[in-house]
């Protein structure tokens, strides 16, 4: 971790600089960058790096903006330096945050074959295959032997991003099998690719979503995977690098909208506007959920007048309630994201945590019961008790069946918010009571 650099006044400072940077990671670079305000300082002190080092910190660096201006501000053969060792898939990244001015003079620095895969890569969807790939990967054709194979490597290996895995192609450049690097290397040098390859290859389509891609990845705990055209031709790969930063953004989009709060508010200035109109759809929600629960009071103000400790109880059996349903659409929500639950099936998933909404709901029924039956009497802890293991499991069945509905119509899980929950199960929590308690005080 970097805590303070001054910047070099002459030569002999600017070597120990250099030398200094050499043996500190690009990550951390990046992060000492972020942290300084003056952008002047920030440009300076990048111009000192390794071309392999900047090209890191660029795609570190959270402001693209920054980016245009370091690159925009070298000498035109340190900014092409540079260039050559950003990922084109990396470069693509950050030339679609950039404005559109600096983008076309950043592009210029990239040479023409560079240029052509990161306009392509641009065309695609940022969430999509097309959008994550990157076109810089090694293929060999399926009628070549293991030894020329190899000198085909050693030719493009370096322009790769990875050569964990060798891609083996047909004639008409269609993805017809896979080898790790390992299985080519053992391999006897007459041995034909096709005598060694594995053909059932797992691949994504071009258009295919991220999360999906995030889904495969991880369950199957592939370093990389094959990206196809609708005709599988091979025209690129995803490295489990990129999948890394899918899962932190799905997952971070998830746990914002579960709160109702919109994902760009993960700015370090978020706008105050955004914020507000993300936010207030949710709370109007709230506001008027929550006045169905004070209708659902105001036809019980006779009984709660009759018997006023019914009040006492009221906050806690709408937060007890809300807290389960929320626990359960997290789970939920979380599983479906993960692909650890699916949808198709709905009826054990419900069962499940129905299930662990009962069992919560007896043993917080019987605590709260037994201390309402000393505090206040014993008939109104039956009735506090009673509505505990209901609503429990009734917040529980909500939790986890809003969130398998949207996903069976094809909404975003994640918007089964906890206000949403949390309104629904007040509502229906108070209605519980009221009826048990009329019942069990004859009220």
């Amino acid at each position: 971790m970097i805590t303070y650099i001054d910047l070099p006044t002459n030569e002999d400072e600017e070597t120990r600089l250099r030398e200094y940077l050499e043996d500190v990671q690009p990550e951390d670079i990046a992060e000492y960058v972020s942290g300084l305000e003056d952008r002047e300082e920030q440009i300076a002190l990048i111009k000192f790096l390794e071309p392999e080092d900047a090209a890191i910190v660029f795609f570190e660096l959270d402001d693209f903006s920054l980016v245009s201006d370091v690159l925009l501000s070298l000498p035109r053969w340190q900014a092409m330096a540079i260039a050559t060792e950003i990922p084109n898939d990396d470069a693509a990244d950050l030339l679609a945050d950039m404005p559109d001015k600096a983008r076309g003079r950043v592009l210029a620095l990239f040479d023409d074959e560079a240029r052509a895969d990161i306009i392509e890569l641009l065309g695609y969807e940022a969430d999509t295959a097309g959008g994550l790939m990157t076109t810089e990967f090694v293929v060999v054709p399926a009628f070549v032997t293991a030894q020329k194979a190899i000198e085909m490597m050693r030719a493009f290996a370096p322009d790769a991003e990875t050569i964990y895995y060798v891609y083996v192609i047909d004639g008409n450049s269609h993805l017809v099998g896979i080898l790790s690097l390992r299985e080519l290397i053992i391999a006897g040098p007459e041995t034909a690719i096709a005598d060694i390859m594995q053909t059932n290859v797992m691949s994504v389509n071009v258009q295919d979503d991220q999360e999906e891609i995030a889904d495969l990845m991880t369950k199957y705990n592939f370093l990389a995977v094959p990206v196809v055209d609708d005709e599988e031709h091979i025209i690129g790969i995803i490295t489990v690098d990129d999948i890394v930063d899918v899962i932190h953004e799905e997952a971070t989009e998830d746990i914002y909208r579960m709160a109702g709060i919109n994902e760009s508010e993960d700015d370090e200035e978020p706008s105050v506007k955004g914020a507000y109109l993300a936010r207030m759809p949710w709370l109007l929600i709230t506001i008027f959920g929550e006045l169905g629960s004070g209708i659902v009071l105001s036809g019980f103000q006779a009984r709660l007048e009759q018997v006023v400790a019914l009040a006492i109880f009221i906050p806690l059996l709408t937060g007890v309630a809300g807290n389960v349903g929320t626990q359960s659409s997290t789970v939920t929500v979380r599983g479906l994201a993960m692909g650890t639950l699916e949808s198709g099936h709905a009826l054990r998933i419900i069962l499940r945590e129905t299930t662990i909404g009962l069992a919560l709901g007896v043993s917080v029924g019987l605590i709260v019961g037994g201390i309402g039956s000393f505090w206040q009497f014993p008939a109104l802890g039956l009735a506090v008790g009673l509505t505990l293991v209901l609503n429990n499991l009734m917040a529980s069945f909500m939790g986890t069946l809003v969130p398998l509905t949207f996903k069976r119509i094809n909404v975003d899980p994640a918007v089964a918010s906890a206000p949403f929950i949390t309104t629904v199960v007040d509502i229906t929590g108070l209605l519980n009571y009221t009826l048990i308690a009329a019942a069990i005080l004859n009220i």
